[in-house]
C-alpha cells in the first residue's frame, strides 16, 4: 500500500545542505496525485511578460536578488499558474523540452486574487505549501521563535519546536521575500520582526524570562495593541527575543539567573549587550536576515543597548501607541523601543507605526549639557566632539554650553520653594518608577504564592528594586511625580519646547554609552539607586524622544580574542515631545552631508574600519575580514570562515550608573 508523505508543525527539508522549513498550512493545491514525497518547486504567475522558456529563466534568476530562502534547489519542479483564457500548451511543451525542471505542473486559480506570489515552495501529495528558511539562533536571542498558523490572515501563532543538527541551537525561520510586496497601505509587508518577549502574542507565552512566571501562566489569547498593528501593516513576527528579568537592569553573567544572556555580535562576541531589551539589540546587530526589532523603554532599555550593540535605537515620545498587551513596568515612563540598522529603517518603521507628526525644518539651537558632558574616555569625546562640529557646520550654528543646576539656580519654579535641583529631584524619579514596579507585579506574586507556597524569584535587580517599591507610600508616589510635572514644566518654558512653528526650538546632544569593553564574565556591583537628573531619566520625565545612534568605533586590546577589537561609540539627540521624525531626519541629513555611513554592518564590526578618529571608513574603502562580509550564515558555515572560538578569562566590575535601565 502507497503512504503519502505529511506535514505537520515540525516538517523540516534539507536543500543543497540548507534547511528549510514546510509551513503545515496548504496554501493552494494541483489535480491529483502529484508526488510521494516532499518535492521543492518554483511556482510562478504567467503573465503577458511570461512567453518562453528564457522569460521563466530570467524571472527565476532575479530571485536571487532579493530573496534568501530561494535557492536553484527549488527548480526541481515548475507550477504554472494559469487563468481561465490563457493559452500555454506551447510554453509547457518548450519548458519540458529544455530540460531544466524535472516536472512542470499546471494549476488553475479561481481568479486572480487566488495566484500565489511567485517564488519558492514545497510540493506535498498535491497540495503546495510555503518555504520557510531556518537560520540558527547562534547568539541565543530568541527565547521563543514563532511562526503563525495562517499565512495569510497571521492572528495566531505557534512556538517553532526546531534545532539545529547537533540539537544545540534553536531555529527561527522567515518566509520568502518573494511573497510579500510593499504597498502604501503594507509598508512592513514581509518585514521580519522580533518583539521583546514582555510583548503579548497571541498562542504564545511571555516568559518575563522568570522560570516562576513561565510556570504560572499559560500561552497569551491576544496580541498587543502595537503587535497587531504591526502585523496590520505586513509585518512577519518571527519570534520573541530574550530581556533581562522582569525587564530590569541585569549585566550578564552572575546576573542572568533563569535564563542565559544573548550573545553580543559586536567585537570579541564576549561584551555585555546591556538589557533590557538584550535579544532584540543582539539579533539586529548579528543578523541580516532579520529587519527589525521591537523592544521597550523605562529608563534606558533600548538606548542602553543600542549603545553595546552598535545600533540606531528611539525612545520615542510618550503616548504615541497604545501600551495594552505589553507588561507594564512603570506606565508613566513605559514606552515601546524600537532598533534599526540605518536611519532610514528606523524613521520608516517609527512613521509608519506611531502616531507622530513629520517636519524637515530643523531648529537652529544646539543644546550640550555640562551636567552629562564631557566622556571620561578622551577617544569617546573626541568622536562626539567630531560629531557635534559637523552639525554645527550643517545648521549654521554654534553649540550652547548649558549647566542644568545653574539654570534652575537662576530661575527657579516657585513650587521648588527655593531648593536647589538636585535636592528637589533626589526622590522624583526612581522612587515612584519602583513603586510601580513593584505593584505591577503584585498580583503576579500574590497568584504565585497561592498556588506554590512560595515567594517567586524575581532576579538581582528586580528584587531590589521590588523592595524599594514596598517601602514609598502612595503619598510619595504621587508627590514623586507632581516633582516630576513641575520639572517638566519648568524644561519647556526655560531649555527646550515646541512652538508654532518648530516641533522642537532646539535639540539636546546627550551623552550615552561607554567607551571601554565590559566584559561579559566581570563581577557586577550590587543593584543601586539612581538621581533623576541622569542621561537615563531625563527624556523619560520630559516625555520626549531620544534618538541613539552610532558615530564610531574605539579600539581595544581584547583578553579574550588576543586581537584589536572595536567597540561601538554612540551618542543621542533628545528634542521636544512629539519631535521624534524631525530629529531622525537631522540625524540622516547631517550624516550624508559629511559622508558618514547611515548604515552599521552586522557582526564584529558596526562600520568597515578606517585611519580616523572615529575609526570608520566614511569612503567606504575600510577593511573587513573576509568573514564578517558573510551574512546570516549559520554557526557552522562561520566555522569554515576561521570564526576564532574564545575562552573565559579575566574580570572588570561595572559601574551601575553607567547602565541603569
Amino acid at each position: 500500500m502507497l503512504t503519502f508523505p505529511t506535514v505537520d508543525k515540525v516538517t523540516t527539508q534539507a536543500l543543497g545542505g540548507v534547511l528549510y522549513y514546510v509551513h503545515p498550512q496548504v496554501v493552494a493545491s494541483l489535480h491529483g496525485t502529484i508526488s510521494q514525497n516532499i518535492t521543492p518547486a518554483v511556482v510562478i504567475q504567467v503573465t503577458n511578460s511570461i512567453n518562453s522558456t528564457d522569460d521563466v529563466l530570467e524571472l527565476i534568476r532575479s530571485f536571487k536578488d532579493t530573496d534568501d530562502v530561494y535557492s536553484d534547489h527549488f527548480q526541481h519542479s515548475l507550477v504554472l499558474q494559469v487563468l481561465a483564457g490563457q493559452c500555454v500548451q506551447s510554453l509547457v511543451w518548450n519548458l519540458k523540452a529544455s530540460e531544466r525542471f524535472r516536472n512542470v505542473f499546471q494549476s488553475r486559480p479561481e481568479s486572480q486574487r487566488s495566484l500565489l506570489p511567485s517564488g519558492p515552495y514545497f510540493l506535498v501529495n498535491n497540495d503546495i505549501h510555503q518555504a520557510w528558511r531556518l537560520y540558527e539562533d547562534d547568539l541565543n536571542a530568541f527565547v521563543i521563535p514563532t511562526v503563525p498558523d495562517d499565512v495569510t490572515a497571521p492572528n495566531n501563532f505557534f512556538p517553532l519546536n526546531s534545532l539545529s543538527p547537533d540539537g544545540i541551537i534553536k531555529h527561527v525561520a522567515v518566509p520568502s521575500r518573494l511573497y510579500f510586496t510593499r504597498s502604501e497601505s503594507r509598508p512592513l509587508d514581509g518585514s521580519r520582526i522580533g518583539i521583546k518577549d514582555c510583548y503579548h502574542l497571541k498562542g504564545v507565552k511571555t516568559t518575563m524570562m522568570s522560570l516562576a512566571y513561565t510556570q504560572l501562566y499559560g500561552p497569551e489569547d491576544h496580541s498587543a495593541d502595537y503587535v497587531e498593528k504591526l502585523i496590520s501593516l505586513g509585518a512577519i513576527i518571527v519570534g520573541k527575543t530574550k530581556m533581562t528579568a522582569f525587564a530590569s537592569a541585569d549585566e550578564p553573567t552572575d546576573m542572568w539567573i533563569d535564563y542565559h544572556c544573548p550573545i553580543n555580535p559586536r567585537g570579541d562576541r564576549y561584551q555585555s549587550p546591556s538589557g533590557s531589551s538584550t535579544g532584540a539589540a543582539a539579533s539586529m546587530a548579528g543578523y541580516e536576515w532579520l529587519d527589525y526589532s521591537m523592544a521597550g523603554d523605562t529608563g534606558g532599555s533600548v538606548r542602553a543597548p543600542a549603545t553595546t550593540n552598535g545600533l540606531f535605537s528611539l525612545r520615542p515620545s510618550f503616548g504615541t501607541t497604545s501600551m495594552e498587551g505589553i507588561q507594564a513596568k512603570s506606565p508613566r515612563f513605559d514606552v515601546v523601543g524600537l532598533f534599526g540598522r540605518s536611519i532610514q529603517d528606523l524613521r520608516h518603521l517609527a512613521a509608519n507605526t506611531l502616531d507622530l507628526k513629520d517636519d524637515r525644518v530643523f531648529p537652529k539651537k544646539i543644546l550640550y549639557p555640562k551636567d552629562f558632558f564631557p566622556h571620561s574616555n578622551a577617544n569617546q569625546q573626541a568622536m562626539v566632539e567630531e560629531f557635534i562640529s559637523i552639525l554645527e557646520k550643517y545648521l549654521g550654528v554654534k553649540r550652547t554650553e548649558l549647566d542644568l543646576k545653574e539654570r534652575w539656580a537662576v530661575s527657579p519654579p516657585a513650587a521648588a520653594l527655593g531648593k536647589p535641583l538636585m535636592e528637589y529631584m533626589s526622590k522624583s524619579a526612581f522612587w515612584p518608577m519602583c513603586y510601580e514596579y513593584f505593584h505591577s507585579f503584585a498580583k503576579f506574586r500574590k497568584e504565585y504564592r497561592e498556588q506554590t507556597g512560595t515567594d517567586p524569584y524575581g532576579g538581582p535587580v528586580a528584587t531590589f528594586r521590588w523592595g524599594i517599591g514596598e517601602t514609598v507610600t502612595r503619598e510619595e508616589h504621587a508627590q514623586g511625580w507632581a516633582e516630576l510635572d513641575v520639572f517638566r514644566g519648568w524644561f519647556e518654558s526655560n531649555i527646550m519646547a515646541a512652538n508654532s512653528e518648530l516641533l522642537s526650538d532646539a535639540v539636546m546632544i546627550m551623552p550615552y554609552g561607554m567607551g571601554t569593553p565590559k566584559y561579559r564574565d566581570s563581577p557586577n556591583e550590587a543593584p543601586s539607586t539612581s538621581h533623576a537628573i541622569g542621561e537615563k531619566f531625563l527624556s523619560p520625565i520630559l516625555e520626549a524622544p531620544q534618538v541613539v545612534f552610532p558615530i564610531g568605533q574605539n579600539a581595544y586590546q581584547s583578553k579574550f580574542s588576543g586581537r584589536t577589537e572595536y567597540r561601538p561609540i554612540t551618542t543621542s539627540l533628545v528634542g521636544a515631545k512629539g519631535s521624534d521624525l524631525m530629529l531622525m531626519n537631522l540625524i540622516q541629513a547631517v550624516f550624508e552631508s559629511a559622508s558618514w555611513p547611515t548604515k552599521v554592518l552586522v557582526g564584529r564590526y558596526t562600520f568597515k574600519v578606517g585611519h580616523n578618529t572615529r575609526n570608520v571608513a566614511d569612503d567606504h574603502t575600510g577593511q573587513v575580514e573576509k568573514s564578517e562580509v558573510i551574512k546570516g550564515f549559520s554557526i557552522y558555515e562561520r566555522r569554515v570562515n576561521n570564526c576564532v572560538c574564545h575562552a573565559l578569562r579575566y574580570k572588570r566590575s561595572l559601574r551601575w550608573d553607567d547602565v541603569w535601565m
